[in-house]
């Protein structure tokens, strides 16, 4: 029997990772053989190291075996999804109470949460304000962004003036 070489594989889903490979077995007698391995080709394998053994019998019941090991690892990290910068109007001296949306998703845990340095509903002072986000996967990958909320304050004041007056000359200069 040749069996395939040990392979490392990125997991794709929860579920793991699709190994495909190819074995042979050559007999003296009755040439190429039919290979039987405990973990078919195409087949899923969940996290972590596995060893495929693989088996060979002739005709004559003649029995050859061999093994192989695949490792299945998790080594992206999430996929996080934040705002594009922001601009909003401060809504008193103290800026604006800022809500937004912050996700990560990962292929093998799925959706995770995301912490943020200023969470969403916070308030953001007037000026640029640089927000620092990071999501960990269930294997410690981590993913990291940033973006900036900028409280601007573009509405004028408002003017209070006393109606019109009529007020007594006291000279003639008025």
């Amino acid at each position: 029997i040749i069996p395939p070489a040990n392979m490392t594989l990125e997991a794709t889903s929860a579920s793991g990772a699709v190994v495909q490979y190819s074995s042979t077995a050559t007999d003296l007698v009755d040439g190429i053989t039919t290979v039987t391995c405990s973990a078919r080709s195409g087949s899923v394998l969940a996290l972590g190291d596995h060893q495929v053994s693989c088996f060979a019998t002739d005709a004559a019941g003649n029995t050859a075996s061999a093994n192989f090991n695949v490792n299945v690892l998790d080594t992206t990290p999430p996929q996080l999804t934040l705002p594009n910068n922001l601009t909003v109007e401060a809504s008193g001296a103290s800026g604006a109470s800022v809500h937004y949306a912050a996700n990560a998703t990962d292929l093998v845990s799925g959706a995770i949460s995301v912490n943020c340095s200023t969470p969403t509903g916070s308030v953001f002072a007037l000026g640029f304000n640089q927000v620092s986000c990071f999501a960990l996967d269930g294997a410690g990958n981590v993913a990291t962004s940033i973006f900036t909320v900028n409280v601007v304050d573009t509405i004028p004041p408002e003017l209070t003036l006393p109606g019109d007056l009529a007020v007594e000359a006291t000279g003639p200069g008025g």
